[in-house]
């Protein structure tokens, strides 16, 4: 086992400030890896050197310059697994340091198994992370049988089908305060997620990608609602994007394109979540370039000012609302019949198109979809979406 200078200084350091005398660790080399005393870093050690060499328990240096580069102490060989993974040094007289001798050298050990284990920990969660990476924005075709069996090794069984979904948070990070909330948010999420059968989640910049046992939508619209309380009890607010439909491990990668876009949906309409549905029209409308939606909206109401536009955009949307019932719209925007039909008149006259003929109709159901993604842009950016 190699063992790191971080680890090698956190065993000596701790060791010392125990005993009061300064601690070296030297590697299978003799070379001093990890020092109390800075001057010594870097060095041989000839005592430590000989010990290996020899397979001692232990080798006492009488006085300084005995050994190479070696001070008048105890060392001892520490051990790991079986083997010698290197050796741990007390400066001082030999009848000081004699009776710290076999407690320090136990002490290195555990601390090292320790070290060890949190270095497999480490490890093991970059690989996690690495893999997890690769899943979701590899092309189907790279997802191998030898792709699957990784999985398994890391605990993730990809044989079985998933649902997608992706929650978004709205709300500041930036102080220490704010980064303890999001950690009690993180609780809350893998709580939830857990709670379906062998569910687990991954956390990207700004969102967490989640993944469940197929469910019915009154079972998902359930969890969303109990992510977006708890997240809410932190001081965050949640947005939620659900795929609908169940995916194989091959398309993990457009079902979170899917629920991506569902999020982007819930943040235009200030909902908790929304699902996926290939056919709405505002989830297609995101889709189009920023460039075209713009230039659609400029051409079609191209008399018009911004506030004009926005005015125009509320009250059709009442207006498609009611079914194009013009006693539904009066009732419902507290106008009278006569200024609703005004009004009408008034934006065909500004678009050329009547919104009471059916085929314009459905240019301007459009131009809505559109101009609720132009308005939501903003919001959705705020959240890196």
């Amino acid at each position: 086992m190699n063992i790191s200078h971080d680890s090698a200084m956190r065993i000596v350091t701790e060791m010392s400030s125990i005993i009061g005398h300064d601690v070296n660790m030297m590697d299978e080399r003799g070379v001093i890896i990890a020092s109390t005393d800075p001057e010594r870093l870097g060095a041989f050690h000839g005592g430590a050197r000989e010990l290996l060499r020899q397979g001692l328990g232990e080798l006492v240096v009488t006085c300084d310059g005995e050994y190479p580069g070696a001070r008048q102490g105890i060392n001892l060989p520490v051990c790991f697994e079986g083997a010698t993974a290197g050796v741990i040094g007390i400066t001082g007289r030999g009848e000081e340091v004699q009776q710290y001798s076999q407690i320090i050298k136990k002490m290195t050990e555990i601390l090292l198994l320790d070290s060890w284990g949190e270095r497999q920990k480490q490890l093991r969660a970059a690989m996690w992370s690495q893999f997890m990476e690769e899943w979701l924005f590899s092309a189907e075709e790279l997802i191998t049988d030898r792709f699957v069996e990784r999985g398994l090794e890391l605990g993730i069984d990809l044989r079985k089908p998933f649902q997608i979904f992706v929650v978004a948070l709205e709300g500041s990070a930036a102080t220490a305060d704010e980064q303890e909330r999001l950690g009690r948010v993180e609780e809350q999420i893998r709580a939830v997620v857990r709670a379906s059968a062998d569910g687990f989640y991954y956390k990207l910049p700004f969102r967490y990608v989640c993944f469940v046992s197929p469910a019915s939508e009154e079972k998902l619209r359930e969890m969303a609602g109990r992510i977006g309380e708890n997240v809410a009890r932190c001081g965050f607010r949640s947005f939620i994007g659900i795929d609908a439909e169940p995916v194989d491990c091959r398309h993990v990668r457009g079902a979170c394109d899917r629920a991506g876009k569902a999020l982007r949906a819930a943040v235009r309409n200030g909902e908790c979540c929304a699902f996926y549905d290939g056919v709405d029209l505002e989830i297609l409308a995101g889709e189009v370039p920023l460039k075209a939606r713009q230039d659609f909206i400029a051409h079609l109401f191209h008399g018009c000012s911004e506030r004009g536009r926005g005015e125009i955009m509320d009250f059709l949307s009442v207006y498609f609302h009611g079914n194009g019932s013009i006693q539904a719209v009066a009732k419902a925007l507290c106008l009278h019949k006569n200024t609703v039909q005004y009004r009408l008149r008034r934006i065909h006259k500004l678009t050329r198109l009547d919104p009471r003929d059916l085929r314009n109709a459905a240019v301007f159901e459009i131009a809505l979809a559109i101009h609720k993604t132009l308005r939501s842009d903003a919001a959705a950016g705020a959240l890196h979406l």
